[in-house]
């Protein structure tokens, strides 16, 4: 194989407000799960920079729980299906396939015989089933509910049990096996968003919007206690429940932006974890593996928790949405953008396996991160965005240093020159020049008379791509004027990426139909015209530190490494990203002699990095 694929830098769960999300359990330990976007996420626990994507849904993914052997995986999607795979093979091999209800799955629990599953979630006829995970014969009815179900857990001893929560505020009490009906449990006053039996099955839980938190016994169902910590046991609703190992604990997570841990047998909080004051830090799901406790933020934030001292001992941030751009730093440090106006560094020059995001401090994009670039020989990086503006940071910082310029048209491309002077943005409506370091806007050229789309900058030369299928060149002279020098008319689709050679006359031109073409620039001719692999829309070009080398992504999820002087010679990384790749670089430390290292980042929201035997 010419690449080897080195690290899968995962993004955090998807949420939504008044929303739980399911965290699944490794029952060997090593591992958690989660969903976000079609792409089920495993995770190494202790090192979360370790992680590998399971892309089997077609539809979004929303919950993944392990079989108690450790074997396989459950996971459902928006659309009902359940999908069972193991967890040896590296192509996690699907072993079953399903669609148990007609809507969104939003749990799935296994037998203590990783034989049986139930999956619960919206429906029209029935809002969960039983089945075995084989055959997909049935093993019993889930009823007892008159609205979508939230939440189930079976009792992992004989006699089996199982428990679910509805929107319709009441928990159903069902015998099995076959899992049958036994009685409706009506303590809450609002929707009730998680159940959990203990892992003895002396006792189950059940915690809801009312900030409630009520103990059952496992067995028979009877109500034993009420939990509480004043009025309640939390002050906002309660989205989560995990019990400790050895059940005789329950970590709770809540909208009141606490998790707290309650002691079984005195019926009493041990510790109250504050995450923080804003929205954002709701806590809407949790894990209690072995020894790691984990609360999980309303902005897709992990919160590991250390339940000897109360505080929170580490954050793994991330993104939770589509990053759209990408720069790398004179330190190979990873600047990202994403969907929803976020901005990340990750260190991956200094801390390679344990590298992880840093979400940059200051005043950020409030929409789309459209572009990114970073100086060849400082520290200093420039974003655009959806909200119109143009900023500026430091990657060894990780924050923007206040420079904000508004750029009063939607900006769609940035370029910084390689000596770091000029800056040039391609808005929907004209051509910018910025001086790099003040962000004091030089020159604004408005009637261009055509469609900027991309832009690129080497020296005094402007080289915008547009609409109309065609780049031009032009020469920026002293007073800012443009002269234009010549167009570069061979693409057949609109202009979406382009890489200016670093030090030869040579612009790499990526289109709308997926097609590449390397133009001499003095000549205005094209000399290079059969990398036309892609299928889809070009979304990033960049060229290799050496000149050698170029590295394209596209919409069709493939990623492809050229090089210029053997135009035949390459290598396809297919199936980079699901649904799409958005852009891509290359890393200034190669892995050796013959080896480079390539970044993508895609619509799955993932950041990957890539060690690629040069072709040649």
């Amino acid at each position: 194989m010419s690449f080897v694929k080195k690290h899968t830098f995962a993004p955090v769960p998807q949420t939504v407000r008044g929303e739980s999300i399911k965290l699944g359990a490794d029952p060997k330990g090593k591992n958690f799960l989660y969903t976000n976007g079609k792409s089920v996420f495993i995770r190494d626990i202790e090192n979360p920079s370790l992680a590998t994507e399971y892309v089997g849904h077609v539809a979004q993914a929303t919950v993944a729980k392990y079989s108690p052997s450790g074997y396989y995986i459950a996971s459902g999607d928006a659309h009902g299906n359940v999908r069972i795979w193991d967890t040896v093979n590296e192509d996690h091999i699907l072993k079953s396939e399903i669609r148990p209800i007609s809507g969104k799955i939003t749990d799935i629990a296994w037998d203590s015989e990783s034989k049986r599953v139930i999956a619960v979630g919206e429906g029209r006829e029935r809002f969960g089933h039983a089945f075995l995970f084989d055959s997909l014969s049935s093993v019993g009815e889930i009823t007892g509910h008159s609205k979508v179900i939230n939440s189930v857990s079976i009792r992992q001893q004989r006699p089996f049990r199982a428990v679910t929560a509805s929107d319709d505020m009441t928990v159903a009490f069902s015998h099995g096996v076959p899992f049958k009906f036994n009685k409706t449990i009506r303590d809450h006053s609002n929707f009730v968003h998680s159940v959990q039996f203990s892992p003895n099955g002396d006792h189950f839980a059940s915690a809801g919007a009312d900030g409630k938190i009520f103990l059952y016994d496992g067995k028979t169902g009877d109500k034993i206690d009420e939990l509480m910590d004043g009025e309640h046991a939390h002050s906002g609703g309660i989205f989560s429940l995990s019990w400790s190992p050895d059940s005789t604990q329950l970590l709770s997570s809540s909208a009141d932006t606490t998790a707290k841990i309650w002691d079984i047998s005195a019926k009493k909080v041990v510790s109250t974890f504050e995450t923080g004051g804003s929205v954002e830090n709701q806590q809407i799901g949790n894990l209690w593996q072995g020894d790691w406790l984990i609360s999980t933020s309303l902005s897709g934030e992990f919160n590991y928790l250390d339940k000897n001292s109360g505080k929170i001992s580490r954050r793994v941030d991330g993104h939770s949405k589509a990053i759209t751009a990408l720069a790398v730093s004179s330190d190979d440090t990873l600047l990202t953008g994403s969907y929803d106006g976020r901005v990340y560094g990750w260190c991956y020059g200094e801390q390679g396996d344990h590298t992880e995001a840093t979400r940059l401090n200051g005043d950020g994009h409030a929409n789309q991160v459209t572009s990114l670039a970073a100086s060849a020989t400082t520290s200093s990086f420039l974003s655009v965005g959806m909200d119109d503006t143009l900023r500026k940071g430091t990657s060894t910082e990780k924050a923007f240093d206040g420079k904000t310029v508004s750029t009063g048209a939607l900006p769609r491309s940035l370029a910084m020159s390689k000596d770091g002077k000029l800056t040039a943005v391609a808005t929907a409506d004209n051509l910018q020049i910025y001086n790099t370091d003040d962000l004091k806007k030089l020159d604004q050229h408005d009637n261009l008379g055509f469609k900027p789309a991309v832009v690129d900058v080497k020296g005094d030369q402007i080289f915008v791509g547009g609409e109309d299928n065609k780049v031009r060149v032009y020469q920026r002279q002293s007073d800012g004027e443009l002269s234009l020098k010549s167009e570069l008319t061979n693409n057949l689709g609109n202009i979406s990426a382009l890489a200016v050679h670093p030090t030869e006359d040579l612009i790499a031109v990526g289109d709308s139909v997926g097609k590449i073409f390397l133009y001499d620039v003095t000549e205005a001719k094209p000399v290079i015209q059969n990398w036309v692999f892609h299928s889809g829309r070009i979304t990033g070009l960049r060229w290799s530190p050496c000149g050698m080398f170029l590295v394209s992504g596209s919409i069709d999820t493939n990623v492809y490494v050229w090089n210029r002087t053997k135009p035949f010679k390459k290598v396809a990384i297919k199936n980079a990203h699901l649904d799409a790749v958005n852009d891509v670089a290359f890393l200034n430390k190669a892995d050796g002699d013959d080896q480079l290292q390539v970044a993508s980042v895609g619509q799955d929201a993932a950041v990957r990095i890539y060690s690629v035997t040069k072709p040649q």
